[in-house]
């Protein structure tokens, strides 16, 4: 089993598996002339989004240091921020958050250079110009402790509990016994075993964190008259075999592996080291993989079972299932088929083997079949609080 992959260094001396440049806006309103620079500049990759306006100040907060986290990915190279110019949020401190990173940073601002058509002839010649500078960094070999992984289960049914979450977290267990990070999400996911996975934290402290996670999502639903936990299966879940919220949630959690729990972190922030870290990510993946990628994870883990297709812009997503029905029906969509495990045909530690393999060929360079197909350019970033 391979220990290094080959990547791209960043100034800050953190290791990028993609060497995009980032258009991003500050606010919705840009998100037009983001589109413009990214169809006439090849190597850019735009991240729009329909928030930095008009949100309490929790909300803003969190939207800026998604916005700054997103650019510190160290898949990106540089970074072309599009403001309005009368947003909520200050596109100035991002810029300046962003550049502490080491890598170039500019920003265009809508109204101030003239209206978009302005801002697009801008954005382009600045985009095309970090691209070109982008293009000449040059992949190196690294050890895998440089690498953070994040997961997510979409669309699930029984098989992902069975073969496809316990092959993903027998990666885990592996990325984290090499000295690399492990991100475990989705609140929704963890809702009726949470118990289970704060009886594995490292002090009582971080598991009564895990608990309080999930008693804020049920308070938060209560708070609109929903029950959380009633609401917790979908349609497709039940039709794929699952049949209560904690025969999904074991199956869900089994996803982060068997390693202690090192912490708790928040939504798009970074671990503070090494080891498994649970973040509080909603269940649906446009904010979901965002909330990671803000905090400087490489590479996804998505695991599915009747098929979930979505990607991230800057983030490769790795899909993989232990449905052979969905394996050969939407192969167009699937990345790597574990069903083995379910056939009898190898083991889960076998399964497991060939997805870290798979997983170092992805961050070396190969592309996923979301990235070849660019179904990867949803995003969004989570809010909690109403629009003003």
């Amino acid at each position: 089993m391979g220990t290094s992959f080959f990547g791209f260094e960043r100034p800050s001396g953190e290791i990028g598996v993609r060497n995009y440049v980032a258009v991003l806006p500050t606010v919705g309103c840009a998100n037009e002339v983001v589109l413009e620079i990214t169809r006439h500049v090849s190597g850019t990759v735009g991240l729009t989004h329909r928030q930095g306006c008009l949100k309490l100040p929790p909300d803003l907060e969190q939207v800026s240091k998604t916005i700054i986290g997103l650019g510190k990915n160290p898949n990106i190279a540089a970074v072309l921020l599009v403001s309005l110019g009368c947003e909520s949020v200050f596109p100035d401190k991002i810029a300046d958050e962003i550049a502490k990173s080491g890598k170039p940073v500019d920003l265009v601002e809508i109204q101030k250079i003239g209206g978009s058509t302005n801002a697009c002839a801008t954005g382009i010649e600045i985009a095309s110009e970090m691209v070109l500078e982008a293009s000449q960094i040059r992949r190196n070999e690294y050890d895998t402790s440089e690498l953070m992984l994040s997961t997510k289960c979409g669309a699930s049914d029984a098989t992902s509990g069975l073969a496809s979450n316990l092959a993903v977290g027998a990666v885990a267990d592996k990325l984290i016994e090499d000295g690399g990070t492990f991100i475990l999400g989705e609140v929704c996911d963890i809702m009726g075993s949470e118990d289970v996975l704060a009886a594995r934290a490292v002090t009582p402290e971080v598991g009564n964190e895990i608990i309080a996670m999930v008693k804020d999502l049920i308070f938060r639903a209560q708070a609109v008259g929903m029950d959380a936990v009633g609401g917790q299966l979908t349609e497709g879940n039940k039709r794929g075999g699952l049949t209560t919220v904690k025969e999904k949630a074991l199956g869900a959690i089994a996803k982060g592996g068997s390693t202690p729990v090192k912490g708790t972190i928040g939504y798009a922030e970074k671990p503070p080291g090494k080891g498994l870290y649970v973040m509080p990510t909603p269940g649906r993946g446009y904010e979901n993989l965002t909330g990671v990628a803000a905090a400087g994870s490489q590479l996804m883990l998505f695991t599915t079972g009747l098929g979930a297709p979505e990607g991230h812009p800057i983030m490769p997503v790795i899909k993989l299932t232990g449905n052979i029905n969905t394996w050969e029906n939407l192969r167009s969509h699937m990345d790597f088929n574990v069903s083995g495990i379910i056939e009898g045909t190898e083991t889960v530690e076998q399964a497991g083997e060939r997805l870290y393999e798979e997983m170092l060929n992805v961050a070396s360079g190969k592309l996923t079949k979301a990235e070849i197909l660019k179904y990867n350019e949803g995003m969004e970033i989570l809010t909690y609080g109403p629009t003003i």
